[in-house]
């Protein structure tokens, strides 16, 4: 029963760090402190009755989603709020709940070997947006220009955008960032990589307009959606409670083939 209650408090501060990286891209320190403090009952409880078991695996869950979310910052795989909402489900949810339903057992798909939720939580959410390239790659078939042969890959993460209609995306407060940055040499424009991208502005799109009214650039640049990695973490969340961990159990099934 304490299982179901702290997953039911849990979420609704996961849909609203949802709505607020959706919406600004911001999610304040004080939503994850609130999580903490209004699930720190239950915590203290499961330590109480748990006993050193329960303090040791507590324990392992902090420093395993600490490590593993520290890494991924570090090489820029997301952000802050990412990395704080993984490591609140950590501490909140050291042991994987298993629950009961009406003669079903949850996970649907067993428990995975790890028996970390946050572990799962994590690789659930990376395999969602996994599904972005292929999403972006399929969008810009069905837009092909000849140009994009000139840089297939960008493909997989970008799509092509007038430059004129940058500044109206921006007034509809739509997220979007320059996958490529441009640098000016000797009058001629020279585009580069831009990793994760660049945020667009107001004085951006200017600058973008003028090099084009220049004939130093396109009609067009490459954008990316940059989008919100709390939203493939919140689904992930659900979906570790019902279904488990998907990238163990599609490469369990994967080497069963063979």
């Amino acid at each position: 029963m304490i299982e179901i209650l702290k997953l039911a408090v849990c979420l609704p501060f996961l849909f609203y760090s949802s709505y607020l990286d959706l919406k600004t891209r911001r999610v304040p320190n004080r939503v994850w402190k609130l999580m903490l403090f209004s699930l720190s009952g239950f915590l203290i409880y499961e330590i109480v009755n748990g006993g050193v078991s329960f303090l040791l695996q507590l324990v392992f869950s902090f420093f395993s989603s600490l490590f593993l979310t520290y890494l991924l910052f570090r090489v820029r795989v997301f952000g802050g709020a990412d990395a704080k909402a993984l490591i609140a489900i950590g501490i909140l949810c050291p042991v994987y709940p298993v629950l009961e339903f009406y003669g079903y057992t949850f996970p649907l798909l067993g428990f995975p070997p790890a028996g970390l939720f946050a572990l799962t939580v994590l690789e659930n959410s990376l395999f969602l947006t996994a599904a972005v390239p292929l999403g972006l790659f399929c969008y810009n078939i069905l837009h092909f220009t000849p140009d994009m042969l000139k840089k297939p890959f960008y493909m997989l993460f970008a799509y092509r955008i007038k430059i004129k209609d940058l500044r109206r995306l921006l007034d509809k407060s739509r997220h979007i960032r320059l996958a490529e940055r441009f640098e000016l040499n000797n009058g001629k424009l020279y585009p580069s990589f831009a990793g994760r991208g660049i945020n667009v502005n107001h004085n951006m799109v200017s600058r973008l307009e003028a090099h084009e009214e220049q004939g130093l650039l396109g009609s067009t640049v490459w954008v990316t959606p940059g989008l919100p990695f709390m939203l493939p973490i919140t689904a992930s969340f659900i979906m570790a409670i019902i279904l488990g961990d998907l990238i163990y159990y599609f490469l369990k099934e994967l080497f069963a083939c063979f």
